[in-house]
């Protein structure tokens, strides 16, 4: 009878994991879903904004790419950024393993190889860390241009380069 109250026990505690999981990726798809709303008003500028769009980029990867109608390079940073992250978060994990296996080895070998990988995740972490900010302020400045050359080809058909004889002459139609 105790057994099957633990089964019981067990399911219903598996149950609830997965519904919570079901829950927070339910939320997050809303999130993205609004997101994208809010962005998706914000393409049909004229003129775009370089700080604005510096500024949602920094609040989310790949946002201000999407500001800029550039979707594709949108996509390539934030699965950039993504990979990042969950890298940094997988070796993380690895560090604190193998750092619990050292604490707990059974010897002095063992207890050394484990403190040795655990220091080689650690640098794995502070790596990935390097590259997400370097990703991210990349991304940052790649908005921000963009949004500069946005009306570049509008901008060019207004300036006229003229040579005559000996001298140019620059004409520029408003």
């Amino acid at each position: 009878m105790q057994v099957e109250k633990n089964i019981d026990r067990r399911q219903l505690g598996k149950r609830l994991c997965k519904k919570t999981a079901m829950d927070a990726q339910m939320k997050r798809i809303g999130l993205l879903a609004a997101l994208a709303l809010a962005f998706a008003g914000l393409n049909s500028q004229a003129v775009k904004q370089p700080a604005r769009a510096a500024i949602y980029s920094a609040l989310l990867p790949g946002g201000g790419q999407i500001y800029n109608g550039k979707y594709l390079k949108a996509g390539l940073v934030a699965g950039v950024q993504g990979y990042l992250l969950w890298a940094a978060l997988y070796n993380d994990g690895k560090r604190d393993e193998y750092r619990d296996k050292a604490q707990n080895a059974p010897n002095e070998i063992l207890q050394l190889d484990y403190a040795n990988k655990s220091k080689e995740y650690k640098a794995k972490v502070t790596n990935d860390i390097w590259w997400m900010g370097i990703t991210a302020g990349l991304s940052i400045l790649d908005a921000y241009v963009d949004a500069h050359l946005y009306n570049f080809e509008a901008d060019k058909a207004k300036v006229h380069l003229l040579f005559d004889g000996g001298g140019a002459k620059l004409q520029y139609r408003f």
